[in-house]
């Protein structure tokens, strides 16, 4: 066992001059340094997130824009095949009443 009343009292550790007085500016500059990094880091992440609403904003929108050019372009087919399907018809029918005018004479 170690008997501490023995041991000697000399002072065995040395202090660098100065260190007290900058230790409080040392400290400060490191919780500055700290704070702007998470600041940058906050700013960061809020940068991303805007960055993916934009992107994703976009995409939605010109798939709803090329979904509904599609449904305008069927609508449009649509319009074609019913007016021709009405002239065919209006064809037909003309060509009967003719043929039933001609037969009723």
């Amino acid at each position: 066992m170690i008997d501490i009343e023995n041991l000697s009292k000399t002072e065995n550790y040395q202090v660098p001059e100065g260190y007290f007085e900058q230790l409080p500016g040392q400290i400060m500059n490191t919780i500055r340094k700290e704070r702007a990094r998470r600041r940058n880091i906050i700013f960061s992440s809020v940068a991303a997130v805007a960055l993916l609403v934009i992107c994703s904003t976009l995409v939605i929108n010109y798939k709803t824009n090329e979904a509904k050019e599609q449904q305008k372009q069927i609508a449009i087919e649509a319009s074609l095949k019913s007016s021709q399907l009405e002239e065919q018809m209006v064809d037909y029918y003309s060509d009967e009443l003719a043929q039933m005018d001609y037969y009723n004479y």
